[in-house]
């Protein structure tokens, strides 16, 4: 008896993969990775901002203490500070805040605060080197830019404008136009 044996062609023995199923995969991928990639960032930024907003009310809440004792916020530029977070390293300087705190990464390098206080005739200013002796300040602007324009809080901060400082602005260092990211905080 005989065996009849079917020839098959070399072709469908082949093990690999053509050059477009290998495109294809690696297209794929690229897809993923960058989806990826991308998801991450958005979850890097929403942390930083987190932290941000977190710090700006433990200072917040150290300002409240450092008034509860002494009848009044710091000054906008105590005496022997410097920089737009002085009040900040003076708080720490007298035990009201345990480090100096260092925003994350991004626009600004140090939380923007001011002291201010509300004259007799009712309008408010910033309570640095040029107020009146004696004058005790009884408000204060504390903020810092955020990466995301979506997040909540900025729907619900203070807005505040003390000179340069404009919490509606894209920056809180400026006035500068565009999305608020300037989430700002007042007693």
């Amino acid at each position: 008896m005989q065996m009849f044996q079917w020839k098959s062609s070399s072709r469908e023995h082949s093990r690999g993969f053509t050059l477009i199923e290998l495109l294809a995969v690696i297209a794929i991928i690229g897809i993923l990775s960058s989806t990826v990639l991308a998801s991450i960032s958005a979850a890097r930024q929403k942390s930083r901002d987190a932290k941000r907003i977190a710090e700006v009310r433990q200072i917040g809440r150290a300002m409240e203490l450092y008034y509860d004792t002494h009848q009044s916020y710091p000054s906008t530029t105590p005496a022997g500070y410097s920089g737009t977070d002085a009040g900040v390293q003076f708080l720490v300087t007298v035990g009201f805040f345990p480090e100096q705190p260092i925003p994350p990464l991004g626009l600004d390098t140090a939380y923007h605060y001011h002291g201010l206080y509300t004259d007799t005739s009712g309008v408010t200013h910033e309570c640095d080197g040029s107020a009146p002796a004696g004058t005790a300040c009884d408000g204060f602007a504390l903020g810092i830019t955020l990466e995301r324009s979506e997040n909540s809080v900025l729907r619900d901060d203070a807005d505040q404008q003390v000179g340069a400082f404009d919490g509606q602005s894209a920056e809180c260092g400026s006035t500068v136009a565009g999305d608020e990211l300037c989430y700002d905080i007042e007693p």
